[in-house]
């Protein structure tokens, strides 16, 4: 028995000896800087990669991207074909190991892709400059590089001389107001709903996730608000661009004893945290909005 472990221990190097080979002989190469261009929505910008794979067999290949900015790596399918949620740095930045687009590679294939990135910032008049990026590639699980970017803002004039150092804000922050009161009105089965239009704001580019909207001082028995869009407690549309504005509706329910009449002041609060060490808003005191709530047997 021994024997055969230890006979099976000693193949296991000669049988990974081929792939790591082959997948040595193939080379990468990556473009020295990261371009972002202004849009109607931020800055936008791909990082090119040129890629031959030399392996006798079909192999694969991933990149490991390291962002230049918090937030800034873009890639919709990331749950799909990336293994992770990625590293958090300690400057709040990601680095995170993705799949090469377009699946298996051929022998002797030559395969260029991008890599995406996107900064939700206010686009300025001048060229702007931030810290290096690096994205490593790897076939069938070695590295055959790994290379360094740099990062530039191209102004809305065209430029890229000159840059300014681009700082990041290491604080969200949110704001909510609302329109008129909630009025509550029996539903045919016997509860209240009400309807009450929300606007949020955001004046930051802080990186941020999901924004949440939760219910204060709300009534006994009543339940979480929420959205046609992104069900309870959370603000439709996913992450905010700097200066953003959005308007929608929030809907609350209340049990069919919920009492006729005036129920007095509730609200509700906004809340955007920052993935570098949770910083709180930078102006609490615009995350709450008051209404007063009147229940209703008809509308």
């Amino acid at each position: 028995m021994l024997a055969a472990v230890l006979g099976l221990t000693a193949a296991l190097p000669v049988a990974a000896g081929p792939a790591q080979a082959a997948s040595t002989r193939s080379t990468a190469t990556v473009a020295d800087r990261l371009v972002l261009e202004p849009t109607d929505r931020g800055y936008r910008g791909s990082l090119e990669v040129d890629l031959t794979y030399r392996g006798a067999e079909p192999g694969r290949a991933t990149y490991v991207v390291t962002e230049p900015i918090p937030g800034s790596y873009e890639n919709v399918a990331w749950g799909v074909n990336c293994y992770s949620g990625g590293e958090l740095l300690p400057d709040g930045r990601i680095r995170v190991e993705c799949d090469v687009p377009g699946g298996e590679l051929s022998p002797g294939e030559q395969r260029t892709f991008t890599v995406d990135f996107q900064v939700l910032t206010t686009v300025q008049p001048y060229a702007m400059k931030a810290g290096d990026g690096e994205l490593a590639v790897k076939v069938d699980g070695t590295e055959v590089t790994d290379e360094r970017f740099s990062t530039r803002f191209r102004s809305t004039t065209g430029s890229l001389t000159n840059p300014v150092r681009y700082v990041q804000d290491q604080q969200p922050d949110a704001a909510v107001t609302v329109s008129g009161d909630l009025v509550m009105v029996r539903q045919p089965e016997g509860y209240f709903e009400g309807r009450l239009p929300v606007t949020v704001r955001y004046d930051s580019d802080a990186r941020h996730g999901t924004m949440s909207i939760v219910g204060v001082n709300l009534p006994a028995g009543f339940g979480p608000p929420w959205s046609l869009e992104c069900s309870h407690e959370c603000v439709p549309g996913g992450e905010f661009m700097e200066g953003e504005e959005r308007t929608f509706d929030l809907y609350f329910s209340a049990p069919p004893d919920t009492p006729i009449g005036d129920l007095g002041q509730a609200g509700v609060e906004v809340s955007a945290t920052a993935w570098i060490n949770g910083a709180p808003d930078s102006d609490p005191a615009d995350n709450v909005a008051t209404f007063s709530i009147i229940t209703t047997e008809a509308p």
